[in-house]
């Protein structure tokens, strides 16, 4: 007998006992009667923690009889049919959860239960009929509640440790808005450029490409919900944290509501959601019985629900497939939507590993990218987390309104003070721990960047962390300090290579080198990363293995935090002029321990008299460091002063590249320029985006004053001959495209504006080309045309006045 043969039998052999004893398991759960059931699983159900009060245990064990009696009526109410060993698994976790409530009476999962057995009975009286359409039917109804449940509501994370707290989606969730998708293989990325600035350190070049456009040249954007009505089969690329996921949720429950169109909708034919994690697909093939089980669904409705051309597929993380079937779960999902081409699929991923390859994708996608959120949409974000964290403390609506919108006011108000917030909060995962650190800091943010990166890498690094990994997880035997000493050497070692990303081998070999100084074994080092994998935190795979700190920003915070840990000044100063190494310059001046003034002052010494990018980078240590000698601050401050105002375009351009913190400096030197370095002082704070001087500026909407000299811009002298009006105008034209704040405060501003605003304004609105930024232009113009309409119609009605008498 060959080894083949004897393995078959073998196999066959353990088959038919593991059938014979699945069997009689079945004829058992046949025969055991729903009292059975319910003795069972009470019996097996933990003992429920006291109350607090420390309630009479007549009440306690009454209490428990009545959730007994009720959960027996909601079985009874599915009819004379056996429990299944599935709803059995329901059953014991839904006492255990309310056995941890003391099992108080009101237990809205009680209520689930009971209606779901109910809606259960008629989907099995209709098979036994041998009536598919009504069993169809009603399986429909069952199952569109149950998406509802199980998907209608989003985890409030770090609000509490000890438990989940959700909420309804359509309180915490803001919808997201994609690139206009393109059904081109290659999905153009929008340029990191558009509507900004250069970063730091960009070429002349760059900064004079900067001067002569600075409108936005990305895509336009869209609704999710509104792109999937144009193409009914999307990817959706999006990086982590992005929100991915809690985009298909939002779709399975708008769907499950009827409330989500698709293009491939008729009119009573309303699509039904199924969510597919591909990382739940345990079996190579992704047919229909495989995503009935991954999305919890029976595959006998799921089937049927293809058949007649229902059915809409949400496949969530393509790019997260299981090791063993990685390169399979594509073709086999690929070969059963060519068998359903009628139904809708929304599939989502994260960016390709590979610079400039496909992110890989069934044929007939149309590709869509996830975009950061607006100013406003932050705004919004905020507004409905806080009325969320609100509710979860059970406060009356009216009182959890109140204090949602006193708590998410101030936290609006500092993020708009704070570029650094504003930067960070653009991602639904990074603006929802910047709420959590708002609210657990006592509705504050810390102001300096150090302590803010500090308190947030303790949210994801700790709160979060020991909410959702597993007991006996490898990294969960790393406290808080512990797992940023770790993530702070793999990041300097990245810093100091000059990447962003690794990969995954790479990633193992570098935490494995620095465990056992933390007393770990270098062998955890593959667990950690793989534990880390299919979590949002501080370290993220962002591809498929290929692993990145969440933001750039924590890789520079935590290189800076390790640098100085060993007091590698000397090291910090040496790179200086290296544009990569700027920002972890001036997080290091803001540690507790740092030697803030060596650092400034080494920065000084290496522009001797002059003023370049040492003093640049001086200036900004002062911003970020908890004390400097007042010596060395007036020091700084009357080198930046030589620059303002700029008197040639070489001491513009420096201006502009030192960025933000010459906005003070040219902002308290506005008002005693002359009209050219009023001209200048503009410029440069429009270039610099520089929001705060917005008040100030708008204010020369209105003056006419015209320049009679050349005066510094950013592509060299200006002989042009303007007015501060018209400087004014370009602010708001460019601060508009990237602040609805400062858009806002225009259209109220530009009712007194000058006529040459206006018609520079018109000019902008000629050649721009997206559709976006001409609506704004086309409303700034509306405004001061009807206030000018609005004076001369008030000029012509006035009477003329009647020459006096004499005598």
């Amino acid at each position: 007998m060959t080894t083949a043969v004897r393995e078959a039998k073998t196999r066959a052999g353990r088959g038919k006992t593991v059938g014979a004893k699945r069997r009689s398991k079945m004829e058992h759960t046949a025969t055991e009667s729903k009292e059975a059931v319910l003795d069972t699983v009470f019996a097996d159900a933990p003992a429920a923690p006291r109350a607090s009060g420390d309630l009479p245990e007549m009440v306690r064990k009454n209490r428990r009889e009545r959730a007994r009696r009720r959960l027996l009526d909601a079985l009874e109410a599915r009819g004379p049919y056996p429990v299944p060993e599935g709803l059995r698994g329901e059953l014991r976790a839904l006492v255990e959860r309310w056995g941890q409530k003391g099992f108080e009476d009101a237990f809205p999962d009680a209520d689930v239960f009971e209606i779901r057995c109910a809606e259960e009975r008629a989907v099995l009286e209709a098979a036994a009929r041998g009536d598919e359409e009504a069993r169809f039917a009603a399986a429909e109804r069952a199952y569109r509640r149950e998406i509802e449940a199980r998907y209608g509501q989003i985890e409030i994370r770090g609000l509490q440790l000890s438990m989940r707290v959700p909420q309804d989606l359509e309180i915490a969730y803001i919808p997201l808005h994609v690139e206009e998708p393109s059904e081109e293989p290659r999905a153009a990325k929008p340029r990191k450029g558009a509507g900004k600035r250069p970063k730091r350190g960009a070429t002349a070049a760059e900064a004079e490409a900067a001067s002569a456009m600075l409108h936005a040249l990305e895509r336009p954007r869209v609704l999710a919900t509104d792109a999937l009505v144009s193409h009914p089969r999307l990817l959706i690329i999006g990086e982590p944290g992005s929100g991915k996921s809690t985009l298909l949720a939002y779709l399975a429950t708008r769907a499950a509501r009827n409330e989500l169109t698709t293009s491939t909708q008729g009119r009573d034919r309303a699509s039904i959601p199924f969510v597919v994690p591909v990382r739940a697909l345990q079996e190579a093939a992704a047919t229909p019985e495989e995503i009935a089980r991954a999305a919890g669904a029976e595959a006998w409705f799921v089937g049927a629900a293809l058949q007649r051309g229902r059915a809409l597929l949400l496949v969530d993380g393509l790019d997260e497939a299981r090791t063993h079937v990685a390169g399979k779960v594509l073709p086999t999902l690929t070969a059963m939507l060519d068998a359903y081409p009628g139904i809708p699929v929304v599939v989502t991923t994260r960016p390709a590993a590979t610079p400039g390859k496909d992110e890989a994708a069934p044929r007939g996608f149309a590709r869509a990218r996830l975009v950061p959120m607006t100013r406003d949409e932050v705004a919004v974000f905020i507004d409905r987390w806080c009325l969320a964290a609100e509710l979860s403390l059970n406060k009356p609506r009216g009182q959890a309104e109140v204090d949602a919108r006193a708590a998410a006011d101030d936290l609006k108000e500092r993020v708009r003070a704070s570029r650094a917030i504003e930067k960070l909060a653009q991602t639904p995962l990074l603006c929802s721990v910047i709420c959590v650190v708002h609210r657990f800091l006592g509705q504050r943010i810390p102001e300096r960047r150090v302590a803010l990166y500090e308190a947030i890498t303790n949210v994801l690094l700790y709160e979060w962390d020991r909410a959702k990994f597993a007991d006996g997880a490898a990294i969960g035997k790393l406290d808080a300090h512990a797992k940023r000493a770790l993530l702070a050497r793999l990041a300097l070692s990245m810093h100091r290579a000059r990447v962003a990303e690794l990969p995954a081998e790479e990633v193992v070999k570098r935490l494995a080198a620095h465990l056992p100084d933390l007393g770990r074994p270098e062998e955890e080092a593959e667990a950690i990363v793989a534990e880390i994998r299919d979590r949002n935190g501080v370290l993220v795979e962002r591809a498929p293995g290929s692993f990145a700190f969440s933001h750039l920003t924590f890789q520079e915070y935590l290189a800076a935090m390790e640098l100085v840990n060993a007091h590698a000044y000397n090291e910090l100063l040496r790179n200086y002029r290296d544009k990569w190494w700027h920002e972890v310059i001036v997080l290091s001046a803001g540690f507790p321990g740092a030697h803030a003034d060596r650092i400034i002052r080494g920065l000084l010494d290496r522009d001797g008299e002059g003023v370049a990018v040492g003093t640049m980078l001086a200036a900004q240590c002062t911003e970020t460091a908890i004390e400097v000698r007042q010596t060395l601050r007036k020091e700084i401050e009357r080198r930046v002063a030589r620059l303002v105002p700029p008197a040639s375009a070489v001491e513009f351009r420096t201006l502009f590249h030192l960025g933000e913190v010459a906005g003070p400096v040219l902002l308290r030197s506005l008002d005693k320029a002359s009209t050219e370095g009023k001209a200048s002082i503009i410029l440069a704070l429009t270039y610099i985006l520089y929001e705060p001087a917005t008040r100030a500026v708008l204010k020369f909407l209105k003056d006419p004053s015209r320049t009679s000299h050349p005066f510094a811009d950013l592509g060299g002298m200006n002989h042009r001959r303007y007015t501060l009006a018209m400087c004014a105008g370009m602010f708001v034209k460019y601060m508009s495209e990237s602040s609805e704040a400062v858009f806002s405060a225009s259209l109220d501003a530009i009712a007194s504006a000058d006529p040459s605003a206006t018609q520079l304004l018109r000019g902008f609105r000629n050649s721009e080309d997206n559709p976006q930024e001409i609506a704004k232009l086309e409303a700034l113009i509306a405004r001061a045309d009807a206030a000018h309409a609005k004076v001369s119609s008030a000029s012509a009605a006035r009477p003329p006045r009647r020459a006096a008498r004499s005598g």
